[in-house]
């Protein structure tokens, strides 16, 4: 008896699997048969229009997977980037209801797919870059039965960005891929443009020296043939700004200590020096990495100016120690011209200028000074003048900073 049952068993699942694998080769050739159908009559080469004359209206939706490169010095960059065509095709169509069927593949050299190029790239100008021969057979054409079909194709985009270092290194660019369809009556559909941020970045993997904060579609204003997809860069500059900002940050208040040297220390001259070639070094060093155009950065201006200001840091060091050892008895009057000046201005006695010429003038306790006491008054005032400016440097910076995050 248990045989029986165990034969029933294994007897019942054969005949359940042969008439599963039965059906699903009925569906296997309904496809096949549904696809031969199709294409009796379709040709790849003309339009899938009834009406040579009708428009096909393409919806591009771009996914960018990675930034490559950014090179500001040539102007180019590289990402990795998807684009997804969708269309109607009028010729390819088929009742659900009859054949159960919901999707048809086709590869892309059998049926009519809109071809999309690159205007400003550098190297491969179409979007449909196949690795090799096996991967172009298995990329397909996926049709409905209504007539709507989608393929999805790209790879690495090299093209040309126009960049602008004024902000360096709180820079930001916006590079574009230039689209467009090379057959006529393709156009764009107009719901495509705008902001496609969040769509476009969803598998996005970050970069360590750039973020992508935008991606915005925007047509041709005289043709609607283009699809321009602008991409916004910017800069993570915290390296740049350790490494570089920071630095000149601090020797440029360094600078300000060359005056609170001693001068009987001899190291007055050498400082000054020292924070001069440092910063010629810092300027050689950023020179090298900025493209070589009219527009100068900010940071270029900055380090111009702090070369300057060291220069003349270097000369009023070597003056004042020409004046620290010079003799008291030596002409200092017309040196000391300014605290006449002063003394005059804060006079409280004033009287009319009929009087001022009879009327002498009030001892200056300045013509009394050594050029030692001299000195000390230079030293101060410089003290005075550079802190003032490492102060507007700082706030400088700050405003950058504060642009950058509100950008």
């Amino acid at each position: 008896m248990a045989k029986i049952v165990w034969f029933l068993v294994v007897f019942t699942y054969q005949v359940f699997g042969c008439l599963a694998n039965l059906q699903e080769l009925d569906e296997y050739q309904k496809v096949r048969q549904l696809k031969s159908t199709l294409m009796e009559k379709y040709s790849n080469q003309i339009i899938p229009r009834k009406s040579i004359s009708d428009e096909v209206i393409v919806k591009v939706s771009p996914y960018i997977d990675l930034l490559l490169d950014f090179n500001e010095n040539v102007g180019t960059f590289s990402v990795i980037v998807r684009f997804k065509l969708m269309w109607n095709d009028h010729l390819i169509k088929w009742n659900v209801t009859e054949n159960d069927i919901y999707v048809v593949r086709f590869p892309v050299d059998e049926v009519w797919l809109p071809k999309m190029m690159i205007r400003n790239t550098v190297e491969k100008r179409s979007i449909f870059s196949f690795d090799d021969r096996l991967d172009q057979k298995t990329t397909y054409v996926s049709h409905l039965p209504d007539g709507h079909a989608y393929v999805k194709a790209g790879g690495i985009v090299e093209a040309i960005c126009i960049t602008s270092m004024y902000y360096f290194p709180f820079d930001s660019h916006v590079c574009t891929i230039e689209l467009y369809f090379e057959e006529n009556q393709v156009y764009i559909g107009d719901y495509t443009y705008g902001d496609q941020t969040k769509p476009a970045l969803q598998g996005f993997t970050p970069h360590d020296g750039w973020d992508i904060t935008n991606v915005t579609a925007v047509q041709d204003e005289y043709n609607r043939a283009t699809y321009n997809l602008q991409i916004k860069l910017e800069r993570k500059p915290l390296f740049l700004f350790v490494s570089l900002v920071l630095p000149v940050l601090l020797v440029g208040f360094v600078n300000i200590f060359v005056f609170c040297l001693p001068i009987e220390s001899g190291e007055r001259i050498s400082l000054a020096v020292t924070l001069f070639l440092t910063f010629v070094v810092i300027m050689t060093m950023v020179d090298e990495n900025l493209p070589e155009s009219s527009e100068i950065s900010i940071v270029i201006v900055i380090l111009l100016l702090k070369v300057v200001i060291s220069v003349l840091t270097t000369v009023m060091a070597i003056i004042t120690i020409t004046l620290y050892y010079r003799h008291d008895d030596f002409e200092k009057k017309s040196l000391l011209k300014w605290f006449t000046c002063a003394q005059i201005c804060r006079h409280k006695g004033k009287v009319k200028d009929e009087q001022t010429s009879q009327t002498p003038l009030p001892s200056l306790p300045g013509n009394n000074m050594g050029w030692k006491e001299i000195v000390q008054i230079i030293d101060r005032f410089c003290i005075v003048v550079l802190g003032l400016e490492f102060v507007c440097e700082i706030v400088a910076v700050l405003i950058l900073l504060r642009g950058r995050q509100l950008s």
